[in-house]
């Protein structure tokens, strides 16, 4: 009987040891990565749904500065949107904050999306300083680029790549 008992301490002791181990991050990495690019999935996911239940065709200048802060950029289309606005910004966000993308700011920036240094990238229309229109680029839970665009109400959802 003494054996049997000696064996369940060790057991037990390396049960605990073990525990303590994944719960330090000492071991068990790889399953902490899929978690972490999981919750990265669900940050976008999130962060989609947010905007299009807070960005809305006819919000001010200041009530969107009041919703994501000032940290955009203006948007210079070089004449390519012939859409009427006065103005277009572009905010970047949950993207690799040292990241700078090699395409033109009012096109969708198709490789940080898929490498993932972009997050989510929303684009504004304005004019008379209300917003007219306004797009959402993101990687799907597909891997693949989800687009949608709100313009002047009507709201159309495609994938682009």
């Amino acid at each position: 009987m003494r054996n049997k008992n000696g064996y369940l301490i060790i057991f037990g002791l390396l049960v605990v040891v073990l525990v303590i181990l994944f719960a330090t991050d000492i071991i068990g990495s790889p399953f902490r990565l899929q978690e972490t690019q999981s919750t990265n999935i669900n940050e976008v996911t999130n962060t989609v749904e947010k905007i299009k239940n807070e960005v809305k065709i006819g919000l001010t200048m200041n009530e969107m500065k009041e919703l994501y802060g000032s940290n955009y950029i203006v948007v210079n289309d070089n004449g390519d949107l012939e859409n009427g606005n006065d103005e277009h910004w572009k905010y970047r966000l949950l993207g690799d904050a040292n990241y700078k993308p090699t395409s033109a700011d009012h096109e969708i920036d198709e490789e940080g999306i898929l490498s993932g240094k972009a997050g989510v990238e929303l684009f504004i229309g304005w004019k008379d300083k209300k917003i007219t229109l306004f797009t959402i680029s993101y990687l799907g839970t597909d891997k693949h680029i989800h687009f949608y665009s709100n313009v002047h109400g009507n709201v159309e959802e495609s994938i682009i790549k």
